[in-house]
């Protein structure tokens, strides 16, 4: 095969990266000044007669980073940094790809993952998408894996659409100080299209196609000590299952509500079995098999909650799921009531544009390993688990709300212009307002007094909730009484809304600046609309009706006691007082550790080094395009 080596593709120096190539074959084929391929424009020097890529990588490659046409290849030169490359500044667009003599197709194709011996063993591949993280706060997580991981798994980083050098060249600095034993590779690209779900294709085709199964992992989730044997003996116990989803639970101090109130998804919702057998994916510590994302054709960005729609989209494949109820890693909770609000909204949104086309998803879909006799029974309980998944973030009381707000616009108008309508007949949709939100806080209490807290109960410092914390868990719920009601309708006709990350990082706030961050950021509609309602029908109003006053008052307390508990969470006592891009660890963070770890069956592990050095990161040593 002969090969010009100053012209490349930048599909094709992605894939060099990623496989486990020679050293001096991957020199060879990388150079410093790369220009506008030949192949492209139809002179290609490289011999076509094979294909050796697998054509949906190079799809994947194409959605993840649309503009490629010139760019820089370099290699790290250290032997310190072998197998650490950075990616970045792409423009222009890319077409074709290139040939690597030596690697079939059948290279390429992974193994299907069903049967796991000493000649086809489990291979993980730990995945991290950052983006304008911490570099301390990602660099503690990297630590936690390298001390779990067995020797050939991988851990890969993609740090995607941030220029902020200052971000990320601490990371890329101590990714290229590790020994290539450790398999740790990290990649900057500044252009990469389809949020999260362009950089998770993106690193499906970085990834070493020798792996069997991809752990997704957001940059702040450490793993624990036994996060490697639990995923390996899950993925002996379901061999034949493309994803396994563990829980997600937190590490923060001083927000032990706000921790009740996200780990009640987990602790209740999903760990029923209804649900546990049929789950959807929730991002980080989502364990999926390689081959079967492959052929659903990579992540979808039809959603910008692109874990769920994936789970959704494998179901419909026939292919199957488990919820592993075990806590393997911890990760921290957003840094304000804000950015909590954001990351809540973006849930609720994301879920309700799967619901929005999860019949026509369905219909599309192969459903062949299904057998005739269970079909119709199975897509029902299918699709039951997915409705009750993906609507746990949601309620239906929207509607309600505004007909509250409509009836008091109506009320208002009749008593200031003295219209010769019965105002009284006019208080009768309050009643049936008043109903409906009766039945929502009923359905919401009764679901969080039956939550036992099973995977509390793993860790050292966990207990069963007590009736004073599942009642203020309830409340802490109450506060997204508007989101879960009002914040996906915009779903309904068809608007895009952009992910938004969640930021782990603060700025050193004053105990005003907590104050007015938080009165700004708290739900007030349903607050405004019923301190109005018990005005209207007070005991010193021609509209007085006792039931309706002692309704919309019983709201205002219920949404104040929510509020009250929210910021005892969030007040200004509870926040860091760090320096403007410190990670937020949290005071007296004390870690999960789960119970007797030595009854787990061990493999083979890597221990980290935390005081490795941290070779000096320079812009001639990375891969630029």
């Amino acid at each position: 095969m002969t090969v010009n080596k100053e012209v490349y593709t930048g599909t094709r120096s992605i894939f060099l990266s990623s496989l486990p190539m020679m050293e001096n074959r991957l020199s060879a084929y990388l150079f410093s000044d790369g220009i506008f391929n030949d192949r492209i424009l139809g002179n290609s020097t490289v011999n076509d007669s094979k294909n050796d890529f697998n054509p949906l990588m190079i799809d994947l490659l194409k959605s993840a980073v649309p503009k490629i046409e010139r760019y820089k290849v370099g290699l790290y030169k250290d032997s310190a940094l072998k197998g650490n490359r950075v990616l970045k500044d792409y423009n222009g667009s890319m077409d074709g790809y290139a040939d690597v003599e030596g690697y079939s197709r059948d290279t390429l194709n992974i193994h299907t993952g069903r049967s796991y011996t000493s000649e086809n063993p489990i291979r993980l591949s730990f995945q991290l998408m950052t983006r304008a993280e911490p570099a301390a706060l990602v660099i503690e997580t990297i630590k936690s894996l390298l001390a779990i991981k067995a020797d050939d798994d991988e851990i890969l980083i993609v740090d995607n659409n941030n220029t902020q050098t200052t971000l990320y060249e601490p990371l890329a600095q101590f990714c290229a100080s590790l020994a290539a034993r450790h398999n740790v590779h990290f990649y900057h690209i500044d252009s990469v299209a389809g949020f999260k779900a362009g950089a998770l294709n993106l690193a499906l085709g970085l990834m070493d196609p020798n792996c069997s199964h991809i752990v997704v992992v957001d940059s702040d989730y450490k793993a624990l000590p036994q996060a490697r044997i639990s995923i390996a003996n899950a993925i002996e116990r379901y061999p034949s299952h493309a994803l396994l989803q563990f829980p997600q639970f937190y590490r923060d101090a001083g927000r032990v509500d706000i921790h009740s109130e996200l780990n009640h998804y987990f602790n209740h919702h999903l760990y029923r079995p209804f649900n546990r057998k049929r789950a959807l994916s929730t991002g980080t510590y989502a364990v999926i098999r390689r081959r079967a994302l492959l052929d659903l054709g990579g992540w979808s960005g039809a959603s910008i909650t692109e874990d769920a729609q994936m789970g959704v989209l494998m179901h419909g494949r026939g292919l199957r799921s488990q919820f592993v109820p075990e806590v393997i890693a911890t990760g921290l909770l957003p840094t304000t009531l804000h950015d909590l609000m954001s990351q809540r909204r973006r849930w609720i949104y994301g879920n309700m544009q799967v619901l929005n086309t999860y019949f026509s998803t369905a219909s599309n879909s192969s459903t062949a390993s299904l057998s005739t006799k269970k079909k119709l029974s199975e897509r029902l309980a299918y699709m039951g688990a997915h409705l009750s998944q993906l609507s746990a973030w949601v309620n239906f009381t929207g509607i309600f709300i505004v007909l509250q707000l409509l009836t008091l616009l109506i009320i208002t108008g009749a008593l200031l212009f003295s219209t010769s309508l019965n105002i009284h007949a006019l208080l009768a949709p309050l009643y049936i307002v008043y109903v409906s939100y009766a039945i929502f806080l009923g359905r919401r209490l009764w679901v969080y007094m039956q939550d036992r807290a099973p995977l509390n109960q793993q860790t050292s410092n966990g207990a069963a909730p007590s009736l004073s914390n599942r009642l203020r868990a309830w409340a802490v719920h109450l506060n997204f009484w508007e989101l879960g009601a009002l914040s996906w309708w915009p779903v309904l006709w068809g608007q895009k809304k952009p992910f938004i990350c969640t930021p782990k990082q603060e700025l050193i706030r004053t105990r005003k600046s907590v104050y007015v961050a938080n009165l700004m950021a708290m739900p007030k509609v349903l607050l405004m609309l019923n301190i109005t309602t018990a005005i209207i029908v007070s005991p010193f109003s021609l509209l007085y009706s006792p039931l309706l006053f002692g309704c919309a008052v019983m709201v205002c307390i219920l949404k104040v006691w929510a509020a009250k508990v929210m910021l005892d969470n969030y007040g200004y006592q509870n926040t860091s007082t760090l320096k403007k891009g410190a990670v937020n660890k949290g005071a007296a963070v004390k870690p999960f550790i789960a119970k007797k770890p030595s009854q787990l069956r061990r493999t083979s592990m890597i221990k980290s080094k935390d005081n490795a050095s941290v070779s000096t990161f320079k812009d001639d040593s990375a891969v630029n395009f």
